[in-house]
């Protein structure tokens, strides 16, 4: 009898633990969908000047990420290419306006969702971090927008 109680702690506590990640690295997949998300809902129709961040990569944007970008933002930029001057987003060395993105970190709620932590900022007036739920629907992640809190149903 305790050992079946035991086991049953046991299988309870592994089950609610978060979920284990997908095989393979589908992390820069998941980054490309917010960043698409965020540059559609952020910068959609203005020419400016596009710098990213992704969490826990220092430098260059992973190439895996700029594959996954490449269509829907070629002229990505890492965000070293951006400055932020009094609040203010600027292309380094310049007065040239343009828009930080940021992705990450990722939380796995199950094998096919998460929630990425994400921003925007060009001005000190226009700067958003919304936390996004970001879903594999078929062979592909899919960005469906910021998760709502603390709204009652």
């Amino acid at each position: 009898m305790g050992g079946r109680m035991i086991l049953v702690a046991v299988a309870a506590a592994m089950a609610c633990g978060p979920p284990p990640a997908p095989e393979g690295d589908v992390a820069p997949l998941i980054h490309a969908a917010v960043l698409r998300y965020e540059a559609k809902q952020f910068i959609s129709g203005e020419r400016l000047p596009i710098c990213v961040r992704i969490h826990g990569q220092a430098g260059e944007i992973g190439a895996a990420v700029r594959d996954a970008l490449h269509q829907s933002l070629p002229d990505i930029r890492s965000a070293e290419a951006c400055a932020i001057v009094e609040g203010d987003v600027y292309l380094a060395g310049s007065r040239v306006p343009a828009a930080l993105l940021t992705s990450g970190p990722i939380r796995w709620i199950a094998a096919d969702e998460v929630e990425v932590a994400g921003g925007f900022a060009r001005t000190r007036s226009s700067t958003s971090r919304p936390t996004y739920r970001v879903v594999r629907d078929g062979g592909r992640w899919v960005c469906l927008g910021p998760v709502v809190t603390g709204v009652p149903l």
